[in-house]
């Protein structure tokens, strides 16, 4: 109840601000490729709040696989009901998705997350690198995914874009000049001493995998679609909060989990605009970490001031002066929320006495 009323205010915000740019990503509850659950989130990037979660359940759709789809549906559909004009929408690759926004909401803009084209691309060249005689690419990882986002966030347009990404495909073999006058040279100082890298010769095997690899057509295609401006890494953000609420290691029940994912909506929204930390002498404050996707590289970290939790005085307050009081709205609203059946509903319950009896005369059998 207390996320339908603080849903209903970003949304009813969201009309009053003409049009939005919303991210959108699933998150499974469990690892692997088999999850129960998928929690579709909608995020309005520009205030960084969650605006919808969308909770599927796998055999209300088939299967896992087509669990993204479907939130993504739902959640939109929810949105425009609402009134609120969607002007663009930043997600990963996901196909489905990809031909949902392509065929039936073809005012909306679709960009590609740079962060999830990067690191796509960093796990091909990885594998690419543990071939034989291609070793050689790996040193060029860092320097790849960094160019991709730069040309996401330097560039104008998607033909603009593609143009930056091409060129690094010369680059590596030293050649700094380029044949697109949308990107007629590297923007780089010449590249001497300690600078040099350790360039890629032309026409040998490190070189032709890996060129055809950066400037295959699909992924040109990707890279025209990048989002230049907003990236989903709240999302991600969002996505490691919940497993403080609801941990992927717990089998949870479908009120239970939807419950939980919102407790979740509610803590990050409330502290979605932490200011900087700083000491007590005014200098702003960075913690090192070492990611486990930066395979032993470190990053530095904005430390934010500590998290409030004024949402629980909140909740505590709608429970004792009005549930308390009188149960029935809320209870009505709890009722239409639809449940689906557990997975198990649909398969063929033996009788116990039975199933023991076969199971008793198997055992002794192999006795």
């Amino acid at each position: 109840w207390q996320w339908k009323l603080e849903q209903d205010q970003m949304i009813a915000e969201a009309v009053e601000s003409g049009s939005v740019t919303l991210g959108g990503d699933m998150r499974a509850d469990t690892p692997g490729h088999c999850a129960k659950f998928g929690s579709y989130t909608m995020m309005n990037l520009k205030t960084n709040k969650v605006i919808d979660i969308q909770l599927v359940q796998s055999n209300e759709v088939g299967n896992s696989v087509r669990m993204e789809k479907e939130g993504f549906e739902r959640s939109l559909s929810l949105l425009k009901n609402q009134g609120v004009k969607i002007e663009a929408i930043v997600t990963d690759r996901h196909t489905g998705v990809q031909k949902y926004l392509r065929e039936q909401e073809k005012d909306i803009t679709h960009y590609f997350d740079p962060w999830h084209m990067g690191k796509g691309i960093g796990k091909k060249i990885d594998a690419l690198g543990k071939t034989k005689g291609l070793q050689a690419v790996t040193s060029w990882r860092k320097s790849l995914v960094n160019h991709l986002y730069w040309s996401a966030s330097t560039s104008t347009s998607g033909e603009e874009a593609v143009a930056k990404w091409s060129s690094v495909a010369n680059h590596i073999q030293n050649v700094h000049s380029h044949d697109n006058p949308l990107f007629p040279h590297c923007l780089h100082q010449p590249l001497v001493g300690e600078e040099a890298r350790q360039w890629l010769k032309p026409s040998t095997a490190p070189c032709e995998k890996l060129c055809a690899m950066l400037l295959s057509p699909r992924f040109l295609k990707d890279v025209a679609k990048m989002s230049p401006e907003y990236h989903t890494s709240s999302l991600e953000s969002f996505h490691s909060l919940i497993l403080r609420f609801a941990p992927k290691n717990v089998v949870f029940s479908f009120p239970g989990m939807l419950c939980r994912l919102k407790l979740a909506a509610l803590h990050y929204n409330e502290n979605a605009a932490r200011p900087h930390a700083a000491t007590s002498s005014g200098q702003l404050r960075y913690s090192i970490e070492y990611p486990k996707y930066k395979h032993g590289d470190f990053t530095v970290r904005a430390l934010k001031t500590d998290p409030t939790s004024c949402y629980i005085d909140k909740l505590m307050g709608l429970l004792f002066e009005s549930v308390v009081e009188d149960a029935t709205t809320y209870q009505r609203f709890t009722e239409q929320i639809p449940i689906p059946e557990k997975l198990c509903a649909r398969f063929v319950r033996p009788d116990k006495k039975d199933a023991v009896s076969r199971h008793r005369s198997r055992f002794f059998k192999s006795v």
